[in-house]
């Protein structure tokens, strides 16, 4: 008896059997297949188009040529259908990726984030740096116990590299989807409309990923106020890049533009006022650093004058070692506990370079973890320059991409109100 190893599989076979080569070929096929409803299940129609035959066989043939085991079976599979429609974006017009790196270019003067392009870079063709993003994406947002993925492993660029090659020949040949030309410049009534979003907001090959841990609680109302895709960006702001600035039709739709909700007069004063009090207790400031419970109490009775009982000293919060308070004039005091060591201020006693090298991280990618303005103001001021990824490197790819990975990892919670 030998053994053969195929994807993580061991196959048991006898070498004078002649059915062993066939059972073989069926075992793999049954693992691997990928099937039109696979592919279906990404796209906004019922009806299959002539060109999804095609794409259904490059995306078996993308998985054929998938080399990450670490990667569950059911995430390889999306992966590949993800590559499959990449490459259809970019030959019938859908403008998804473009719209993509437009804005992400807007925002941080570079077509992606992590990859340095090449010189040959374009941006209406297939590039190996779109792809290696694409893979990184998906493993990163897939659904099972991970460690951060570093976008600057090996792995990555080796499976971004044979997709390439892959789509380099398929680019030349992949037929058009016409019913994705155009796709999103208007809408034919609410019901198209609402088809529409609901395929934009979790099912593209580039929101998809983002919405899993989410997926069928994410209210019709709350699709409009939840920031989607790799750039967090709410639905609004992707039909105004994907239908273009002077295109008014999906302005007239109820609820896609939010208006910012009516603060009461009395509660924009009060915080106006607590920002006034904080800034007149520390010179201008508009951060603190607080080492323990009873320097946070004392704060909140000298500097803002609260009265000194439970009911405003925050009590609950005893039991944490250091707090972060910001001021801002619309909103008030913001709070965040037990991060100040990762915090590089000159105003900060308690940073601490060795703790910061393994927490500092977390703050651009826990949840709740530290307040979206706090967070923000950090990033734009340099003051994580310690934060690397999980496997410890990374620290100026980290530094370069600070605001991408919160905007990535928080979603809601970096983009939120």
């Amino acid at each position: 008896m030998s053994c053969r190893f195929f994807d993580g599989f061991a196959f048991y076979c006898y070498l004078w059997s002649g059915n062993c080569y066939i059972l073989l070929m069926k075992v793999m096929k049954k693992q691997s297949d990928i099937y039109p409803k696979d592919w279906m299940a990404v796209h906004p129609y019922a009806v299959p188009q002539p060109s999804d035959r095609y794409f259904v066989e490059l995306a078996r043939e993308l998985h054929a040529a998938c080399i990450l085991p670490d990667l569950p079976e059911p995430f390889r599979k999306k992966l590949c259908l993800y590559v499959a429609a990449y490459l259809e974006d970019m030959v019938s017009g859908l403008g998804l990726w473009q719209s993509f790196v437009g804005e992400h270019d807007r925002l941080y003067g570079k077509p992606l984030p992590f990859y340095r392009v090449a010189d040959d870079y374009l941006r209406d063709e297939v590039n190996e740096e779109d792809v290696r993003f694409i893979v990184w994406n998906t493993w990163q947002k897939a659904l099972y116990p991970h460690d951060y993925i570093n976008p600057e492993d090996v792995r990555i660029e080796e499976q971004a590299a044979a997709f390439y090659r892959i789509l380099e020949r398929a680019y030349e040949e992949a037929p058009e989807n016409p019913s994705l030309a155009g796709f999103f410049d208007g809408y034919a009534d609410e019901k198209d409309a609402d088809r529409k979003l609901t395929w934009l907001f979790g099912h593209t090959y580039l929101t998809e990923p983002s919405m899993q841990p989410y997926a069928g609680q994410v209210t019709p109302s709350d699709r409009f106020i939840v920031p989607v895709g790799p750039l967090a960006l709410f639905l609004h702001e992707w039909i105004e890049l994907l239908a273009g600035e002077g295109n008014d039709v999906w302005r007239r739709l109820e609820g896609l533009c939010p208006a910012n909700p009516e603060v009461p007069a009395a509660v924009r004063e009060k915080s106006r006022e607590m920002y006034r009090r904080f800034v007149e207790g520390t010179g201008g400031r508009r951060i603190v650093y607080l080492d323990g419970y009873e320097a946070l109490r004392r704060f909140l009775v000298e500097v803002m004058r609260w009265p000194d009982d439970d009911d405003h000293t925050l009590p609950q919060m005893r039991a944490h070692r250091n707090f972060v308070m910001m001021a801002e004039p619309e909103k008030g005091l913001l709070l965040a506990k037990d991060i100040c060591e990762s915090i590089a201020d000159d105003g900060n006693r308690m940073y601490n370079h060795e703790v910061a090298e393994k927490e500092a991280f977390r703050l651009l990618t826990e949840e709740t973890l530290c307040p979206p303005d706090l967070l923000a103001y950090c990033i734009r001021n340099g003051l994580l320059p310690d934060a690397v990824f999980p496997d410890g490197k990374g620290r100026q790819t980290v530094g370069q991409n600070a605001d991408f990975i919160a905007r990535h990892a928080l979603l809601y919670y970096y983009r939120g109100d």
